[in-house]
């Protein structure tokens, strides 16, 4: 029905015929126009054609009447959340008072609610599939979000390109091919990370907030490794082994898909915090310390959740020993492949013709690798009952290591 130009005030002539046509109520018109409804609202109910029992529950009402209901959730009121240290500012532990900190071993909600609101009947389940406190969780987890958040960096700004100088073809293409090689580690560990956040249920909120920190981490060291191997005359190298990450994504557990983790990330953490041995410049000794650092956070977490995982489920431990050994001879077939091994014995021992001291060199570092990742375990209260062959031959004595 196309609206008439009023005869007499917002309601016409058309409009109240229409309505006796269908029987509505005389003076229903008028009350919906009291009521605050616009001729053109009441011109589309006349054009659905409502019977008169509907458009009177339609139109014979306030539509602006607050309801108010809400006011009266039962939940904790009265809460202050204070700043415990005023550089940090108002953290996300400081709000964690009352019962809004109070984190439950089993949380059984399946919906998206906020911890601490007050649940509506008939929300949608999410599709959560981790509800255990002890598979996700550590204390620390709320820290190391706001130390992530407070310490991030940017490649674009907080790098020197503009300092870099040529390089030896050679030695270029040594940094370019360890450059593409963490590039595409880092990308490929975090979209794992990012399809298990999703199944995290919503009342370990801290937790999936340090978690997405981790995931812009990795998505930030994926950008800065990509910039520097094209930066400075070189270019992406041959693609990295996919192994030890392949094993990740496959499984089919956050425990397991941690035990893979836990062998990568300690890994690699000592590798960037020694990675100044095969730097060839301040950019380069700046990168893998801004990336170390953050790094350290996430074997932080790594560290801690493994050891509140192995003391709330103990009987899980053998079923930990399998997922680190099937993760440790995937990082040992890693470390043996030419596109990983070779550009660094050429950038620790400065030439192709000083190829010997260079795998001396790296031999040292996986060793400091191994013996730092063991170390790493015995934080968690874990010891390896049997470490893979692929990586104890480190731990040899010099004389008997790998040539």
């Amino acid at each position: 029905m196309a609206e008439s130009e009023p005869t007499e005030g917002p309601i016409t002539a058309e409009m109240r015929a229409a309505a006796q046509a269908l029987g509505w109520e005389e003076d229903l018109l008028d009350r919906a126009i009291d009521w605050g409804y616009s001729p053109r609202t009441v011109v589309s109910a006349l054009g659905t054609k409502l019977a008169p029992a509907q458009a009177k529950s339609f139109l014979d009402r306030e539509p602006l009447k607050p309801d108010l209901t809400w006011m009266d959730a039962p939940t904790e009121w009265g809460v202050r959340a204070e700043q415990a240290d005023a550089d940090m500012g108002l953290t996300v532990g400081d709000i964690m008072v009352g019962s809004y900190g109070e984190i439950p071993d089993l949380w059984t909600d399946r919906t998206e609610i906020a911890r601490g609101s007050n649940p509506q009947v008939g929300q949608e389940d999410m599709g959560y599939t981790i509800f255990e406190k002890a598979v996700v969780w550590t204390d620390s987890v709320a820290d190391l979000y706001e130390r992530a958040i407070r310490d991030r960096w940017a490649p674009a700004t907080d790098l020197g390109w503009r300092s870099l100088e040529a390089l030896p073809d050679e030695v270029e293409k040594a940094i370019c091919q360890v450059m593409t090689e963490h590039s595409e580690r880092a990308y490929a560990e975090a979209a794992v990370l990012g399809r298990w956040l999703p199944e995290i249920s919503y009342g370990f909120v801290e937790m999936k907030l340090f978690m997405s920190s981790v995931i812009y981490d990795l998505a930030r060291h994926a950008e800065a490794f990509r910039k520097r191997a094209l930066s400075n005359g070189g270019g992406l190298g041959l693609q990295a082994p996919t192994d030890l990450i392949r094993g990740a994504t496959e499984a089919r557990t956050y425990p397991e898909l941690m035990a893979y983790l836990f062998v990568q990330d300690s890994a690699f953490l000592t590798f960037f915090r020694h990675a100044g041995d095969i730097a060839q410049n301040q950019l380069e000794r700046d990168l893998y310390a801004l990336v170390a650092s953050d790094r350290e956070r996430l074997m932080e977490y790594q560290v801690e959740r493994f050891e509140a995982f192995l003391l709330a489920m103990p009987d899980r431990r053998e079923e930990q020993q399998r997922y680190l050994a099937k993760a440790e001879v995937r990082l040992a077939r890693e470390w043996n492949d030419p596109a990983v091994r070779e550009p660094l014995i050429l950038l620790l021992g400065g030439s192709r013709e000083n190829a010997a001291a260079g795998e001396a060199a790296l031999t040292a570092l996986r060793r400091r690798q191994v013996e730092e990742y063991l170390g790493h375990l015995d934080q968690a209260g874990f010891i390896r009952s049997r470490l893979h062959s692929g990586l104890a031959v480190y731990l040899e004595e010099p004389e008997t290591a790998p040539a």
